[in-house]
This record gives C-alpha cells, structure tokens and sequence, in this order.
C-alpha cells in the first residue's frame, strides 16, 4: 500500500490552478491553516473551494486572490467576527476577483 503520510511541502505541491479543494473545518475551528498558508507561497491560481461551512483557511486563499469560486452553506469567522474579511475582499468592489455559487 502506498504511504499517505506526506510532509506539508509535498502536499501544496499536488496543488495546480483552477483545482477544487473540499477543506474542511467549521469556520475558526479544525481548518487547515498551515496548509493554506503554505499554500499562499506557491504561485496557484483559480483555484475553487467547496465545504459547509469554510473558514479562516479558505478566507487566506480568497484574501490572496488564488481562489476565485466558492461552493458553501455560510462563510465566515463564527457570530464574533462576522463574514469572511478576505472572501468579501475578492467577491466586492469594481471589479470582482471572486464568486459564490448559488444553491450551494
């Protein structure tokens, strides 16, 4: 059987523009955090994300514009700190870098 075990650098390099990433979490808990910050190091772009309810490592991928679609139920930092500061960022303004899918 193949090894699944793999080290953080290797994982963010099986990363290529315009993937769907599911990541999981509940908006400020259990997110992968050290992944998309890793992540935010590599030049991907386009990428989707998907997940009932993505939190702060998803909002790194929109806050540096590598992600551009989200697929969600609510986006945000739990009732404290409101909706994602990095997904409104890439989803408002002249001109959108980001969307969301409806009926998510």
């Amino acid at each position: 059987m193949r090894e699944k075990v793999m080290s953080l650098s290797q994982a963010t390099d099986l990363i290529q523009d315009g993937m769907l990433l599911a990541i999981g979490g509940n908006a400020m808990h259990r997110n992968p955090t050290l992944f998309s910050l890793a992540l935010t190091q590599k030049p991907v772009k386009e990428l989707k994300v998907c997940g009932a309810a993505p939190g702060i490592a998803a909002d790194i991928l929109f806050s540096t514009f590598q992600a551009d679609t989200a697929y969600f139920g609510f986006f945000g930092l739990e009732n404290e700190a409101g909706l994602a500061p990095g997904m409104r960022k890439a989803m408002e303004g002249d001109e959108p870098k980001a969307r969301a899918v409806e009926g998510s």
